[in-house]
């Protein structure tokens, strides 16, 4: 099995129009399809869209690889139409096991996953008269409260903090100089 990794980063800057409300805003570059590869045949089981750190976090059904040399970002700089399309096309020729097309663990053919919503301002309002005011029972406060126990994140080692800290002071003297 081959994994075609394309190194280049293309760019798909534009403006589109919100239907619904009919704004323009800027659509950025800032998605990419990833793939977890197998430890044992270094063959893909998993191909995904995402932005950010999109695809070193968890997922419901999929394990991220332990090995983090396994997850392999195969394109990037994309707008999300071109990522989901992308996503589309590896999906596709790798196939997926749960339909007897190939060696994926995917559920979907892809192109369909959660992207960031944006609601108009009439919706944000009727949402925040719909929640301002609701009181919760004692009984959810309660459930609320056992299932935040135990749940803060372990200290960061001294050399952590100092690559944080260094990395911070890195982009400010960047942020000064007009680089960024």
């Amino acid at each position: 099995m081959i994994l075609f990794i394309n190194k280049s980063v293309g760019r798909d800057m534009g403006i589109s129009t919100d239907s619904n409300t009919g704004k323009e805003y800027q659509h950025m570059s800032i998605y990419y399809v990833y793939a977890y590869i197998r430890k044992s045949d270094n063959t893909p089981y998993y191909i995904g869209k995402g932005s950010g750190i999109r695809a070193w976090n968890t997922h419901a059904r999929i394990s991220v690889p332990k090995d983090k040399s396994k997850i392999i970002i195969l394109e990037s700089g994309l707008s999300e139409i071109g990522a989901f399309a992308l996503e589309r096309r590896y999906i596709r020729w790798y196939g997926r096991k749960d339909n007897g097309t190939g060696i994926l663990l995917n559920k979907t053919d892809g192109g369909d996953g959660a992207t960031k919503l944006f609601c108009s301002e009439e919706l944000r309002e009727k949402r925040r008269k719909n929640s301002t005011g609701r009181k919760l029972s004692e009984e959810t406060k309660r459930k609320v409260s056992m299932a935040q126990r135990g749940k803060k994140d372990p200290p960061l080692s001294l050399e952590h903090r100092k690559n944080i800290s260094e990395a911070i002071k890195q982009y400010w003297a960047k942020r000064k100089s007009g680089a960024i």
